[in-house]
């Protein structure tokens, strides 16, 4: 029986967002497997802490009282002294912020073994060139580099030059049932769509990036022309776009057609009432949404950016669009509209690709091959495979 590994998971925040759902999921899987986890926050309060305490996950992390400079500072010496006192056997750092911080409070308390996971594309950079410059630095001091899709992963590469300590690992979902006749019924009653209404939905929190106003210039051209009734679910936490939107909206006379659900903690459900879901950003690292809707059978309408490239395969379980393509999203809309059949086909072929590579049982599996391989390299030199690239973690890195 393998000795038990402690591991100081280091994130933001845990509100509403892909990378904290995919911390929610994989801790208590991780605990279950006989790892122990724990969490650092850079601020507590988030809306999911409630739910790893229930599972048994010790949270740490400092509450916000002053400003950002001031807290960043407190948080960085809470996170120093945390990691003196537990001395876990591994660091893995979730985000941008986290990865800067927890970086450089690792390396004061001599820490070695250290992971940074990236959970989209670099774009932040291009606004914060010194955080660019400073990740750089921080990447020669990491043990493993994780993406979370292939585009992500090479950039990494090119960031860090070295190929042996970067590694993929895909997001995982639980896949479970498909919601029958009757279940679909009434969850849209409980919504309140028309029976009959051809339904879409986008889960993504209402950045700018994340391309829903392209979706409304979308829909705007093919109002008309899609199966009456028809509605669109729009799921996600308002982060200054809705107004906006909601003026475009009544200035393309689709208002009365699309529902803002806000943020859901029932997102299942609300899938479950869909008949086909969209991602539309404009970047992308590896979205939990669009394979959690491909889990429920949806066909999947995304841009070809990002993970949406890794998770859909054009024409066999969705249709890839470029992004901020308005024309092209809304072809694509009618052609899933219109073709009940198609429609149906490929939204069960999207489940069988999640069911075969995007559980959460083959992610959690893979981050276990990589703590474990990570524990055996302080007797010899390993190569650890994860998702089918070898990792050389050496004691010399």
């Amino acid at each position: 029986m393998p000795s038990t590994q402690h591991i100081l998971f280091v994130t933001k925040k845990m509100v509403m967002g892909g990378a904290e759902r995919h911390l929610m999921q994989i801790l208590p899987a991780l605990k279950a497997r006989g790892f122990a986890v724990e969490l650092f926050v850079l601020e507590r309060g988030g809306e999911l802490e409630s739910e790893l305490v229930k599972a048994g996950i010790t949270i740490s992390g400092p509450l916000r009282h002053s400003s950002r400079a001031r807290h960043l500072f407190a948080t960085a010496s809470e996170l120093y002294l945390r990691i003196r006192a537990v001395r876990p056997d591994i660091l893995h750092f979730f985000l941008p912020e986290p990865y800067l911080i927890g970086a450089i409070a690792g390396i004061a308390a001599g820490h070695r073994t250290m992971i940074m996971s990236r959970r989209s594309l670099a774009h932040y950079q291009q606004r914060h060139p010194w955080l660019g410059r400073m990740e750089r630095f921080l990447h020669r001091r990491m043990t493993v580099l994780l993406g979370n899709s292939q585009a992500v992963v090479d950039e990494l590469v090119a960031e860090a030059e070295d190929r042996r300590k970067i590694g993929l690992i895909h997001n995982g979902v639980t896949v479970g049932q498909l919601a029958d006749e009757g279940t679909r019924a009434e969850q849209r009653a409980v919504l309140g769509l028309p029976a009959d209404a051809f339904v879409m939905v986008i889960v993504a929190n209402l950045f700018h990036y994340k391309g829903h106003a392209d979706l409304l210039d979308a829909l705007g051209m093919i109002a008309s022309q899609l199966p009456q009734p028809w509605r669109l679910m729009v799921v996600g936490r308002d982060e200054g776009e809705g107004a906006q939107l909601r003026v475009k909206a009544e200035r393309l006379g689709i208002a009365t057609h699309i529902l803002w659900l806000g943020e859901r903690r029932d997102v299942q459900d609300v899938l479950a009432a869909a008949d086909a879901s969209l991602l539309v950003s404009h970047q992308e690292g590896f979205s939990n949404a669009l394979i959690e809707a491909m889990g429920q059978g949806l066909p999947v309408i995304a841009t070809a950016v990002g993970g949406n490239v890794d998770a859909i395969v054009d024409g066999e379980c969705g249709l890839l669009v470029g992004p901020q393509d308005s024309v092209a999203l809304a072809a694509a809309i009618l052609e899933i509209a219109t073709r009940p059949q198609h429609r149906q086909a490929l939204g069960l072929a999207a489940r069988e690709r999640v069911l075969r590579l995007f559980s959460q049982e083959a992610c959690v599996g893979r981050y276990e091959r990589l703590y474990r391989g990570l524990s055996a390299r302080l007797n010899s030199p390993v190569q650890i495979v994860i998702d089918g690239k070898y990792l050389d973690v050496s004691e010399k890195n």
